[in-house]
């Protein structure tokens, strides 16, 4: 399952961040640029939660994996039990589509919660202005 080599990510994953998952992240993938995927954003906690959506694009990050199922199993670990990773389809900004890896948010969250804009920098305990 986790063969595909590609990872979309949209927060705390973010190049930007300096837990020790990104860096983790940054150490064995190749960044590949700026990419949209099909979703929403919301406000979990202090933290971004993407959900499925038709009619709204998430902006993030592609990466290259250099060793897919190593990696993927640490960031499943840091992800936690509250998201579930899913293939869907990216597109970079070339316009070219790519099926990569994502983190969903596995629980419904009521519309007031969803983040029309999403900060460019994410800092621990900032908050969100919802749509």
């Amino acid at each position: 399952m986790s063969s595909c080599p590609y990872l979309f990510v949209y927060g705390t994953l973010k190049r930007e961040f300096r837990n020790r998952f990104a860096r983790r992240l940054r150490r064995e993938a190749k960044f590949l640029g700026a990419a949209h995927m099909l979703g929403r954003l919301y406000r979990v906690r202090r933290y971004p939660g993407m959900r499925p959506a038709m009619d709204d694009m998430v902006t993030g990050e592609l990466y290259r994996l250099r060793h897919p199922a190593k990696t993927l199993e640490a960031l499943d670990g840091y992800e936690g039990e509250h998201y579930r990773r899913e293939l869907c389809i990216a597109i970079r900004e070339t316009g070219r589509p790519i099926r990569a890896w994502v983190y969903m948010y596995r629980f419904a969250l009521p519309e007031h919660r969803r983040l029309s804009i999403y900060p460019t920098r994410f800092v621990s305990g900032s908050r969100y202005s919802g749509a």
